[in-house]
C-alpha cells in the first residue's frame, strides 16, 4: 500500500476527529504544507500533513512505516515534535497496519508524539 493511501486514511481521521484545513502534498487536491529546510546541508522537511483543531492550533502528522527507516526520517519527527510543542500542539505518528508496534518503539524511544492506528 503506498503512502498517498495512507494520508487519504489520516485525513479521513483527522476530519472524524473536528480537523480542518488539512494541507498534504501527497493527494491532489489540497494545499501544500510549510516546508523546512536545514540550513547546515539545505536538507528540505515537508510534514506528511498538518491540520487546524477547533482552537486554530497547527497539528503535524507523519505516516511511519518501517521501511522508511533511516536517520532523516528521524531527524523529521523530531523537528516536528519540536514544533508541535514550541506550539503547544501534538505531532501524531500515524500507523498504517502492521506499524504499530514500530511507531510506539519509536515514539517511547524518542519521547514524543500521539500514536494512532490507521
Amino acid at each position: 500500500m503506498s503512502k498517498t493511501k495512507h494520508v487519504e486514511k489520516t485525513i479521513e481521521w483527522a476530519k472524524k476527529k473536528g480537523f480542518s484545513n488539512i494541507k498534504t502534498d501527497l493527494v491532489d487536491g489540497f494545499e501544500k504544507p510549510f516546508n523546512f529546510t536545514r540550513s547546515s546541508d539545505s536538507l528540505s522537511f515537508s510534514p506528511d500533513l498538518t491540520a487546524l483543531n477547533g482552537n486554530n492550533k497547527k497539528h503535524y502528522f507523519h505516516i511511519v512505516q518501517k521501511k522508511e527507516e533511516d536517520t532523516n526520517m528521524f531527524t523529521q519527527i523530531e523537528l516536528f515534535h519540536t514544533l508541535a510543542k514550541a506550539k503547544n500542539t501534538k505531532l501524531y505518528l500515524m500507523a498504517p497496519t502492521g506499524n504499530l508496534k514500530y511507531a510506539r518503539d519509536l515514539s517511547n524511544k524518542l519521547e514524543l508524539a500521539e500514536v494512532v492506528r490507521i
